[in-house]
């Protein structure tokens, strides 16, 4: 690039954010800047591992969380070596590669990789951290960008980078302070009685958070947790090793064919666990999914991804995205007690005062319609996708302008393959990247970490490449 070197805005610092911001102050120059931009008070932990509840644990287990894919045990070696310091977040004793530890700890690491980068590598002058929201985000003449923050300053960047994470809750969810429309708000229980009645709108991964903060807060009122089929994350459980049942070069390209083939192999694997007593069963067939899961989801025609999304997504989620053991002990241990009741339920109708919710449900398969009161409503169904009526101003933006475009499936944004955001006359930005969930209609798998660290360790190999070269 030029003498005075190369800026890039990675606006977002949750891990997806921070993670590339250590990618490229490993390859930037002494000229080079990075701008980093975070809305909320701290850098590096972003939504999943600000939660300050130690009983949030990690769904992955340690020997699979390392930021680096050419590191595989950077995050284990890393625990290891600040296990004096850890000791009072790990009531269970020193945590191993096998160890679901608390998410805070997590968002620890992440942080320590920054302040390495700063602190003991001198990189402190390549870096810069804004506290405040990105805004807006204008291309200029001869390529880049000016970003506004909320605070009103503009920043001249080379290239901006996309890193905001799950959109907020959609635009269709009621309001009023009987209605939580996102469950990781800082008051979406407060002033919650503990003998009330709880509403959850969902039963994935959200849903088990929420029932983990309740119990923990010594509520006592009955949970109900909603959804079309009622399925719960399964557990973890030990798994010797992956077993392989598709490649993408040969896998059929409907969807019918395989899911044929997935359950064939399930089938396989469950007997050999039920007649030799060892073996993964059908969580190994859906760990060794995993490093398939991008190249067969981009090998389906449209029509074909959406009747995964309206058909098997639920049962997708249900097994591929689990609960840690401990978890899942409090959830059974609470639906044994009949504290925590999952119905499989569609919703007919919501009413909202300020006081109550009172919720209209129709049984899964029909019956007569069934009312449920409760003081509140949280709802857990996951991020919004809808770009048209996103909340978030920067995207809104840019969405007006044609900056972006939702992916075919409107899910987030429209990205190539190399993660150059798409926009609206369908020509990709080499100066506009997206990373992390905003991109998961695209590639699919792109909300956990070990798909992320792939995703962020290209993205930085290729704006280093193009612009610090």
């Amino acid at each position: 690039m030029s003498e005075r070197g190369t800026t890039i805005a990675i606006i977002g610092a949750g891990f997806s954010g921070a993670l590339l911001a250590v990618h490229l102050l490993d390859r930037c120059r002494r000229t080079d800047r990075i701008l980093l931009v975070e809305r909320n008070s701290q850098f590096g932990r972003g939504v999943a591992y600000a939660t300050g509840n130690p009983h949030h644990l990690l769904n992955v287990r340690a020997g699979n969380m390392s930021a680096f894919p050419d590191q595989p045990g950077h995050f284990v070696q890393w625990l290891e070596a600040n296990r004096s310091t850890l000791t009072a977040f790990l009531p269970d004793g020193p945590a191993g590669r096998d160890s679901f530890v608390p998410r805070r700890i997590y968002g620890s690491y992440i942080q320590d990789l920054i302040g390495d980068r700063i602190w003991r590598q001198g990189k402190a002058m390549n870096l810069q951290l804004i506290h405040d929201a990105a805004v807006r985000l204008d291309a200029v003449e001869g390529g880049g960008f000016v970003m506004q923050v909320d605070g009103g300053r503009n920043y001249r960047v080379d290239a901006a980078v996309l890193a905001l994470g799950n959109f907020p809750p959609g635009c269709d969810v009621p309001a009023g302070p009987a209605y939580a429309p996102d469950p990781w708000a800082p008051n979406a229980l407060d002033g919650l009685d503990r003998e009330a009645d709880v509403i959850l709108v969902g039963t994935g991964l959200t849903a088990v958070d929420v029932v983990i903060s309740l119990l923990d807060r010594g509520h006592r009122g009955t949970i109900h947790a909603i959804s079309r089929r009622g399925l719960l994350p399964r557990a973890h459980a030990p798994v010797p090793a992956p077993i392989p049942s598709l490649m993408p070069e040969t896998a059929p390209d409907r969807l019918s064919a395989l899911v044929k083939t997935v359950r064939q192999a399930v089938r396989a694997a469950e007997a050999d666990l039920s007649t030799r007593g060892h073996g993964g069963g059908w969580r190994a067939v859906i760990d060794g999914l995993r490093p398939m899961t991008q190249p067969l989801w981009q090998g389906l025609a449209p029509e074909e991804k959406r009747r995964f999304l309206r058909h098997l997504r639920p049962w997708w989620d249900s097994h591929r995205h689990r609960m840690a053991p401990d978890v899942a002990d409090r959830i059974a241990d609470a639906r044994a007690r009949g504290q925590l009741l999952i119905r499989a339920m569609r919703i007919r109708a919501r009413h909202v005062t300020p006081d109550r919710v009172a919720f209209d449900l129709i049984p899964r398969g029909g019956g007569a319609v069934e009312r449920i009161l409760a003081a509140r409503a949280i709802d857990c169904t996951g991020p919004g996708s809808d770009l048209a009526c996103t909340p978030e101003p920067l995207l809104a933006g840019l969405f007006a302008r044609g900056a972006i475009r939702a992916d075919a499936l409107a899910l987030g944004l429209d990205v190539d393959t190399d993660l150059r955001v798409i926009s609206a006359d369908g020509m990709a930005n080499r100066r506009l990247a997206a990373l992390g969930p905003l991109t998961k209609g695209v590639f699919w798998e792109s909300t956990a970490v070990p798909d992320i660290r792939n995703q962020v360790a290209a993205l930085a190999r290729s704006l280093a490449g193009e612009l610090m070269e």
